[in-house]
This record gives structure tokens, sequence and C-alpha cells, in this order.
């Protein structure tokens, strides 16, 4: 060998001992690691373990000779002005990849292609559409709050944990979405989207529209939902067509303005059933026959009756702040939990209250209720009414307003407190 081509090979060495030095430095100085990490022959870098950008690289630029390979833990990158996903991310992660709050990033090109647990590219307000997201992700899909998403375009076909795209307010169509979830699957908040076709047929847990403005129909939502399902402030939602048949969790349709009544609302409800706050909504009729849990019709404004509420109520059961409400007739003959029908202005009478409440009653701030006759009910909690029931007519022959609490004793049947607030 001669002697100037050692020199070279010398030259050589040392420039590659420089590179992987400089690599060393950069991970050093620009990344919180947790475990290990092996620059390979081809300087790209493998980590045994989770890899997080700090925050104090935020607006710099990544040098060209950065390159990650594998990440056996989570890879965890925010950068703001990290414009793409090229030649610098890894191309599989054992656990979680993260590249949220990238607000310069326009593309998902580079993204691994491999991902063992969850996918976050939540608020990366630049980018358009999932091209390049990987087909299939173990557990979690995140894109929610990327503003300028119009497209569904890219997204896993398969995602074994949650489908998150909520808040993304130009998305106008689920077109692309996932055809399997296999926990929850989650889309409120985006504004400008009209209907729910291409939504996947089968969710194991949670489907969540709430708040779309924009909804006018439930039409194409799942056929069957293990969990809750949410539609909850769709002020454009005028009935509840096309809602599930069954529901395993909580059904909630609360502050749709323009739902007018409960057709086509689940028969069964194994949860919550919420539709409180629906100014428009006149009657319970179709309201489900069974509700394992909470029924809430609170502060619907335009609800005259309780005629068709269930029968049987497992939970709480709250009809307070209806303004409209003139009479209790109707109430579920057993509720498991409490009975308000606080701040019911116009109710002026407690005839066909539930007979058996597990929890507390009340009936304060009724301000046209005169007296407390059919109070019939038996109340293992407190009995809440307002002081003003001392001087009514139901209780004149005691002059003792606290002499009357042993005749309520006798109405309740239970051993409750009564509290006059």
């Amino acid at each position: 060998m001669s002697k100037n081509s050692f020199n070279d090979e010398s030259i050589k060495n040392d420039s590659l001992k420089l590179k992987k030095e400089c690599i060393k430095i950069w991970i050093e100085d620009s990344c919180s690691r947790l475990g290990f990490y092996d620059i390979n022959n081809d300087f790209s870098i493998n980590v045994r373990g989770d890899i997080l950008i700090t925050d104090k690289y935020f607006g710099k630029i990544i040098p060209d000779f950065i390159q990650f390979n594998t990440v056996t833990g989570d890879f965890k990158c925010r950068i703001g002005k990290l414009k793409s996903l090229v030649g610098f991310f890894p191309k599989k992660v054992g656990g979680d990849f993260d590249c949220s709050y990238c607000s310069s990033l326009e593309s998902l090109e580079g993204a691994p292609k491999e991902i063992g647990g969850n996918f976050y590219c939540f608020n990366c307000n630049s980018l358009k559409n999932l091209e390049y997201a990987p087909e299939k992700v173990g557990g979690n899909f995140n894109c929610s709050g990327c503003s300028s998403l119009e497209s569904l375009e890219g997204a896993p076909k398969e995602v074994s944990g949650d489908f998150n795209c909520s808040g993304c307010s130009s998305l106008e169509s689920l077109e692309h979405a996932p055809k399997e979830v296999g926990g929850d699957f989650n889309c409120s908040g985006c504004d400008s989207l009209k209907n729910l076709e291409y939504a996947p047929k089968e969710v194991g847990g949670d489907f969540n529209c709430s708040y779309c403005s924009s909804l006018e129909s439930l039409e194409h939502a799942p056929k069957e939902v293990g969990g809750d399902f949410n539609c909850s402030g769709c002020d454009s939602l005028k009935n509840l067509e096309y809602a599930p048949k069954e529901v395993g969790g909580d059904f909630n349709c609360s502050g749709c303005d323009s739902l007018k009544n409960l057709e086509y609302a689940p028969k069964e409800v194994g949860g919550d059933f919420n539709c409180s706050y629906c100014s428009s909504l006149e009657s319970l009729e179709h309201a489900p026959e069974k509700v394992g849990g909470n029924f809430d019709c609170s502060g619907c404004s335009s609800l005259g009756s309780l005629e068709h509420a269930p029968e049987k109520v497992g939970g709480n059961f709250d009809c307070s702040h209806c303004s409209s409400l003139e009479s209790l007739k109707g109430a579920p003959k057993s509720v498991g939990g409490d009975f308000d029908c606080n701040y019911c202005s116009s109710l002026e009478s407690l005839e066909g209250v539930s007979k058996e409440v597990g929890g507390d009653f009340d009936c304060r701030n009724c301000d046209s209720l005169k007296n407390l006759e059919h109070a019939q009910v038996k109340v293992k909690g407190i009995f809440r009414s307002s002081d003003d029931f001392y001087d009514c007519d139901y209780y004149d022959d005691d002059p003792d307003p606290w002499g009357a609490k042993s005749e309520l004793d006798y109405i309740m049947n239970n051993g409750g407190d009564w509290i006059d607030d």
C-alpha cells in the first residue's frame, strides 16, 4: 500500500469518525432518550427505548446527516417549523409515533410504515390529507385539530384502537375513514361535516359526532355501538332517524336545538339517556323504554309533559329547569337514584311523581307549586322542598311547621330526611 493511499484511508476513517461524533453530539444535545442508541455503518440510528426531540430544538433545522432507522419504543418529535418527514423519521416504530403540533407540516410522506402503538399527528394545521399514513395501526390514530385537513384520504384501513378526527373544521366528508375501528370513533366538532356517509359500520367503543353544526342527518351512522353514542350539540339535526338500534353505553342527543321529538331513538339504552336542553323538544314520545343509567331531560323549555318517559330508570331522573312542565304525570314509577324537578317554574302539582326514589327527591324553586299533595313517594335519601311550604294549605292543620315532618315521614314511609331550603 502506498503512503498516499494510507493517508487517503486515514482521512476517510477520520471523516467517518467525525460524522459519527457529530451525530452523537446532536443526539446528546437535542434529544431526550430512554434506553440506548446505536449508529449504524450507514449512519442511520437505531434506538432501543424511547426518544423525544426536546423543546429546546423547536424552530431549528435538522441536519441532513440525521436519519433514524428503527425505534423499539416511542418516537416523539414536535418541531413547529418542520415541513417534511422525509429523510429523518424512522422506518419502524415499536411503540407510539408522535409528530403532533408540527404546525408547518404539509405531508406525512416519510412517516413510519409500521407502528406498534399509537399514531399521533394532531394539531398539524398545514396538513391537508393523510396520504402516506400507515395502512394499519395497532393502537390509536389521532389527527384531531388539523384545521386544514380536507380529506381522510390515506387514513389507515384498520385501527385496532381509537380513531379521532375531531375538530377538523375543513373536513367535509368521512370518505376514506377506516372500515373497522376496534375502539372509539370521534368526528366531533367538524363544522363542515354534513353527513355520516363512509362512517364505519361497526364501532367497538364510542361513536361521537357531537357539535357538528352542519350535520343534518344520522344516516350512515353505525347500526351497533358497543359503547356510547353522542350526537349532542348538533344544531341542524332535526330527528334521530338512522340512530343505532342498540347502544351498550350512553346515548346523548342533548343541546340539539332543532330536535322536536325522539322518534327513532333506541328502545333500550344500557347506560345514560340524555336529551337535556333540546329547546324545541315538545314530547318524550319514543323515548327509550328501558334505561339502565340516568335519564336526563332537564332544560327542555318546550317540554310540557313527562308522558312516555320510561317506567323504570336505574339511575337518576332529571326534569329540572323545564319551564313549560306543568305536571309530573308520566314520570317513571321507579327511580333508582335521585329525582330532580327543581326550577320547574310552571309545575303546579306533584301528581304523577315516582312511587319509589332510591336517592334524593328535589322539588325546590318551583314557583307555581303550592303544596306537597300527591307526594306519596318512598324516598331513601333526602326530600328537598322550599321553606314556603310551611304556610301552605296542606299543613294548615298543624300550627307547628316542624310538626309536619312526622306527617311527611308517614307519606315518605322511609326514615329519610326532609330538608327545606
